[in-house]
């Protein structure tokens, strides 16, 4: 081995050795940076700053999947579609559980790690001010790595005021002798920094990067996270004049209505659908099959539909916990998998747009033909009893025996197992991306700001419609009484967003964003799922059965600060807490 080669390999490591320890501090703001590596070292050539700029990656790009057994990455030992109406867990120690009954704290919430969104936004600050000092990359490329490192800052930005309102906005790295508590910054300060942001990043990034590259920032990614921030910004929960509670409201959203602000959305959703058309992105509609189609969207990585991805999660080795928390039980080494709640699954519609109805109770003939009449999403995304997993795994039933014990695969709390996103998983493993943004949300996105801002126009329908022809399900016009006021193509939207984005971490923050999380069947009261009974003569039947009922608060529309911060007296907590 050669001396610079092994030289390389030294500063590598040390480099790494001051990663984990600006890592593994627990405090919200951090501690200085560590003196056993100076950042004059680690910023002086390509070679150990690159290493860096990939640690701010890491800490900074959201995980959907469950991938250690901490919270950073999403709900603990589970997924979000376990803490909405979309689905449950049968084990009730995981984080989504805690949503379900209510049992949110400012001790624990079960699925936000608060420290964590700061490490990755500290790791953005320390590479934006020091960059410049390496020598063999030029001055053109750093400005670009710089914008890489604003966006996935702002990233992290929105992912704290979905959850908590406004948050502290820090753009510089601070130190032991300057004011490490800084007060909570408004919601719109928020939002305007993340819009500036991606203004002043979009103007910089490039549109793509060689293959080696994939996956970094572009300047796609800024538009849409920009896109997405004003479509969140202009929704009731932060958007109104009579807010769910009205303390300290300007921490919490915009202190009045403005209809203007959908106007923003709708602008910024098309500008991210102009670039991604110039681009060549699109949705994937190469295969005759819809299912399979939508299948290709959302497993094969770096497809036309993806504008942005996490692909942290590689091979089995590398994602046990994934395996465990995500596959259905006994598929592979699955522990509980994701059950979908009758409530979600009635939300598909069959393959000829109709309304899916489910008697109380009625024999399995009727339980599959009902199944099987359902949309081609729907057969991709859920496994119910009766239905195949894979090529590999083939046909699983699962039911409770006439003698009162459960087959193998159960229980389950729905009317089958989320399959969506890890059916091409064999005992070899997979490569499982999480997608953070994919060109089907922001037709949707500009579906419904459009028709907030200009209700009812034309260019609404047929931003749903160009799903609706993917999806191979029919199209809805405004002459059709099911669609033709502003209120039911709003509901419409809803429902296609919960459909084509399902298990994708929307849902989850769309029934706050909307405040529709205190209905019954949201996150409020019984949710349902389809059991199979064997009989004594062999034959089966479905009961429509509830499994649990859901408590919701109206504080729980934003988390609690973590207790840890508001006893340091510079936070000041959100309303009900």
């Amino acid at each position: 081995m050669n001396k610079l080669y092994t030289n390389r390999i030294v500063w590598l490591f040390s480099v790494l050795m001051l990663l984990t320890q600006v890592a593994c501090d627990d405090d919200f703001l951090e501690k200085p940076e560590s003196n056993d590596v100076t950042k004059d070292e680690i910023f002086s050539e390509r070679i150990k700053a690159m290493p860096f700029l990939w640690e701010t990656y890491r800490t900074c790009v959201p995980l959907g999947f469950p991938y250690q057994w901490d919270r950073h990455n999403g709900m603990y030992a589970s997924m979000m579609v376990g803490a909405c109406d979309e689905g449950d867990v049968t084990a009730s120690w995981t984080g989504s559980n805690n949503h379900n009954v209510g049992n949110v704290t400012p001790g624990y919430n079960g699925e936000d790690e608060f420290n964590q969104h700061f490490k990755g936004i500290r790791n953005a600050n320390i590479f934006i001010e020091n960059v410049d000092q390496v020598s063999d990359i030029p001055d053109g490329e750093k400005q670009q790595m710089k914008a890489e490192a604003r966006v996935l800052r702002a990233l992290q930005v929105f992912d704290l005021i979905i959850r908590y309102g406004g948050v502290p906005i820090i753009t510089t790295v601070l130190s032991a002798e300057g004011d490490m508590y800084l007060p909570r910054d408004s919601y719109e300060d928020c939002v305007n920094f993340i819009v500036s942001e991606c203004d002043a990043a979009s103007a910089i990034l490039p549109d793509d990067y060689p293959s080696n590259y994939t996956g970094r920032v572009t300047k796609g990614v800024a538009l849409a996270l920009k896109a997405r921030t004003l479509l969140y910004a202009a929704s009731p929960l932060y958007n109104t004049a009579t807010p769910y509670l009205s303390e300290n409201r300007s921490l919490t959203g915009y202190e009045s209505y403005d209809e203007g602000r959908w106007k923003l959305a709708a602008e910024a959703n098309e500008a991210l659908l102009n670039w991604a058309d110039q681009q060549g992105y699109h949705l994937i509609e190469e295969f005759g099959d819809p299912a399979e189609n939508y299948k290709e969207a959302i497993e094969t990585p770096q497809n036309e539909e993806i504008i942005f991805a996490n692909q942290m999660n590689g091979w089995w080795s590398t994602g046990y916990l994934f395996f465990q928390a995500v596959m259905p039980t006994g598929i592979y080494t699955g522990w509980y998998g994701h059950g979908i709640t009758l409530e979600h699954a009635s939300k598909y519609y069959t393959v000829d747009g109709e309304d899916q109805t489910w008697p109380e109770t009625g024999p399995r003939s009727e339980f599959l033909e009902k199944m099987q009449a359902m949309e081609p999403r729907f057969q991709y995304s859920v496994m119910y009893s009766g239905s195949a997993f894979n090529d590999n795994i083939g046909v699983v039933n699962f039911y409770k025996r006439n003698d009162g014990s459960w087959s193998t695969n159960a229980p389950v709390n729905g009317v089958g197992y989320m399959k969506k996103f890890i059916t091409k998983a064999s005992s070899s493993g997979g490569q499982f991306n999480w997608t953070i943004f994919r060109l089907a949300e922001f037709y949707l996105n500009y579906a419904e700001a459009l028709n907030e801002s200009a209700p009812m126009n034309a260019r609404a329908y047929e931003a749903v419609n160009v799903i609706r022809r993917r999806a191979g399900i029919p199209e809805i016009s405004a002459a059709d009484p099911r669609y033709n006021t502003q209120d039911k193509l709003r509901e419409a939207i809803r429902r296609e967003r919960a459909i084509e984005l399902a298990f994708e971490e929307h849902r989850f923050f769309d029934v706050r964003r909307w405040m529709i999380a205190d209905q019954e069947g949201v996150m409020r009261g019984d949710m349902h799922g389809l059991n199979l009974y064997e009989q004594e003569d062999g034959s089966f039947i479905y009961k429509k059965e509830a499994f649990e009922e859901r408590v919701w608060l109206n504080k729980l529309y934003l988390y609690p600060f973590p207790q840890t911060e508001i006893d340091k007296g510079y936070i000041v907590q959100n309303p009900g807490w």
